[in-house]
């Protein structure tokens, strides 16, 4: 049934994505050709008005898309399960946890294709800006294969065990977030009278509270990037704030204190959930 409801839950929203993603698209292209013609054209002034008006388009665009990810995730938590058509859905033949996953499953796929097209919308801005025929012609796919496999032997097998961890953890946080989200919501819809304010303290005292314990953790400066030598960030470093994380990278070293950070982020993500399908199960109130 997790399908049917994955299933329903793309269907109802990837008109709204896919039309800012068509516009963005279109947009990298159309700038893309301007910033080319930008020298022979450059003393006129109403090609340099319409660059500016293109650019102001694109960014607004692209803030577009990032507001829609926040919005679409509220609204269709909100009003799928806490309003109206709360009355269809909890009558459905699932359960509570499948209800959350498929919401939260929808939004963190949106959340990461709406990424991936800007940068791919970005790369096809810049290539058609700079990029000419004639470089253009000289790559071929065994080039880019040496490309990689010098990039894989300069770097070394620390680098990209380090991508790794940093692709897992910004993973579990984006699904702690979205979870946090739920559960403000879920708070929210037990107080009916200033349900937007309760929302939004009770989103902001649960991220303050995360954020007080990973200072306590350490968890804050794990290793989620990549410095200059293409290891982990080192947090045994300045870590007198940090005893936990200072202890476990010492002893047992980063790819430990990068799998702690992980566990505790999932762990509190756990959190979130539980505590919105405890409110959904026992404290929803659909009238």
């Amino acid at each position: 049934m997790l399908k049917q409801l994955l299933k329903y839950e793309f269907k109802a929203t990837k008109r709204l994505y896919f039309g800012l993603y068509l516009a963005l698209a279109l947009l990298s292209v159309v700038l893309g050709v301007t910033f080319r013609q930008e020298h022979a054209l450059a003393h006129s002034t109403s090609f340099q008005n319409l660059q500016v008006i293109l650019m102001i388009v694109y960014v607004s665009v692209i803030l577009a898309i990032a507001v829609l990810c926040f919005v679409n995730t509220v609204q269709r938590f909100c009003r799928n399960l806490l309003g109206r058509e709360g009355y269809l859905m909890h009558t459905l033949p699932v359960t509570e946890t499948q209800l959350i996953l498929s919401k939260l499953l929808t939004s963190m796929v949106w959340v990461l294709c709406s990424g991936l097209v800007g940068v791919v919308c970005i790369t096809v801005m810049v290539s058609i800006g700079v990029l000419d025929a004639e470089v253009l012609g000289t790559l071929s796919w065994d080039r880019w294969k040496q490309l990689w496999q010098m990039l894989y032997e300069e770097l070394g097998p620390e680098f990209w065990v380090a991508m790794v961890w940093t692709i897992l953890i910004n993973l579990a946080r984006l699904a702690s977030l979205i979870l946090c989200v739920y559960a403000a919501c879920m708070i929210a819809h037990q107080f009916k009278k200033q349900t937007m304010v309760a929302g939004i303290l009770a989103f902001i005292g649960m991220n303050i509270v995360e954020n007080q314990i990973d200072k306590l953790l350490g968890t804050n400066d794990a290793a989620l990037f990549v410095d200059v030598t293409y290891k982990l960030v080192d947090v045994s470093n300045g870590s007198e704030g940090a005893p936990v994380m200072h202890y476990i990278a010492a002893a047992f070293g980063q790819g430990a204190s990068c799998l702690f950070c992980f566990v505790f982020t999932v762990a509190i993500a756990a959190v979130y959930f539980c505590l919105t399908r405890w409110l959904m199960k026992h404290k929803l109130n659909l009238e």
